[in-house]
């Protein structure tokens, strides 16, 4: 079966083609449209990439899910509705993910559709964990909770681990790191999430590239009320130029950040010390989450390409168990890792989040049971 997976942005979009069946899969090319000004175009010039190559399904990322989406489904008219409403829930991202879908459906009319969602890993937190200290009807009737994010990431980084020791989720704890522009952490308790540092959007949680991360609501009501800052400046500010992007003004790629800290820029050395210090913290609360772990992973592209950032986390967490290993930690192997052989093992798995995108479109068509 030929799977086209689609991962839309604000102005890309990346694609992957697999060759897929339940016994082998196989990638048979990748690439990326940048500078998108419109879905139909990018959709063309995929294909114009592609050349002659037959799709008979196409898998979607989908940001948002809420909680009228618990797994990945096959996109129907009520599918895509519900995707739809959720745009007011993430409106940087599933309006994007919709363009991408109507593009391809009217591009590929007789190929499947299959929306896979960020937030579907996440169902299983618990209530305590995604209960805001909110007016009980803001959860019940405007539903503001915990959704979380990079699900696809998580249960594919934690599924691989796994596998490489011939084992399930469900025997192990362990702590996820997705790392990149974007960043969040996922305590993952025998299989499931059980807590995830974004919220209920992607801005919660982790200093990340451009986006904020963690801040008092009241600063954010401060800022409106009394510096008479208009909202949507303000949400612009919160996912555009905040971040490592906002503390340095230097740049919201990590690897800009570290030359310019190598050469003595104060606000770069800070925001650096920043990042590290919030996933540091939020390793350690997800260690008290589950009683301990037995595995701490890294993945995602600082996760992935950073030893020096990698190390910075980890520093000070040898009382609880964490240390790394120098030597490993700056290999660069693109291959699953042990980086750290202390008593909770640290690994590096490289994430492929458009292979399991596939697999899922594969499973929702087959009617396999998704793991």
């Amino acid at each position: 079966m030929r799977i086209l997976v689609l991962n839309a942005g604000s102005s890309s979009l990346k694609f992957n083609l697999f060759e897929m069946s339940p016994d082998s899969e196989q990638r048979l090319a990748k690439g990326e449209v940048e500078r998108v000004s419109g879905m139909e175009d990018a959709i063309k010039s995929v294909f114009d990439q592609l050349g002659a190559e037959t799709v008979e399904a196409v898998g979607h990322r989908v940001v948002h899910g809420g909680d009228l989406f618990h797994q990945s489904v096959i996109i129907d008219a009520e599918v895509e509705k519900g995707i739809d409403e959720l745009s007011v829930l993430a409106p940087l991202h599933n309006p994007h993910n919709l363009e991408a879908y109507r593009a391809a459906r009217d591009r590929l009319p007789g190929a499947i559709q299959v929306a896979v969602f960020d937030t579907a890993f996440h169902r299983t937190l618990p209530a305590c964990a995604y209960a805001y200290g909110l007016p009980w009807e803001f959860l019940t009737e405007k539903k503001i909770r915990r959704y979380g994010f990079h699900g696809i990431s998580h249960r594919y980084v934690s599924w691989r681990f796994a596998q490489l020791h011939g084992k399930t989720r469900a025997d192990y704890r362990m702590i996820t790191c997705h790392l990149g522009n974007g960043c969040s952490v996922c305590a993952i308790d025998r299989g499931k999430s059980i807590d995830t540092s974004m919220g209920f959007t992607p801005l919660e949680g982790l200093i990340m590239g451009a986006r904020s991360g963690d801040v008092d609501a009241g600063a954010i009501l401060h800022l409106i009320t009394h510096e008479c800052i208009a909202p949507s400046l303000l949400l612009r500010a919160l996912n555009s130029s905040s971040g490592l992007m906002g503390l340095s003004g230097v740049s919201n790629d990590m690897r800009d950040l570290q030359r310019a800290a190598g050469s003595g820029n104060d606000r770069a050395r800070l925001a650096i010390d920043a990042f590290c210090y919030r996933v540091r913290k939020y390793i350690g609360a997800y260690l008290a989450a589950m009683n301990g772990a037995d595995v701490l992973i890294f993945a995602g592209g600082i996760g992935e390409n950073a030893p020096v950032i990698r190390a910075e986390i980890c520093a000070g967490l040898d009382g609880l168990g964490i240390t790394i290993d120098e030597n490993a930690n700056e290999s660069d192997s693109r291959e699953p890792r042990q980086i750290g052989k202390s008593s909770i093992p640290v690994w590096v798995v490289p994430t492929d989040e458009e292979l399991l995108i596939a697999r899922d479109t594969m499973r929702c068509i087959l009617h396999i049971p998704h793991d």
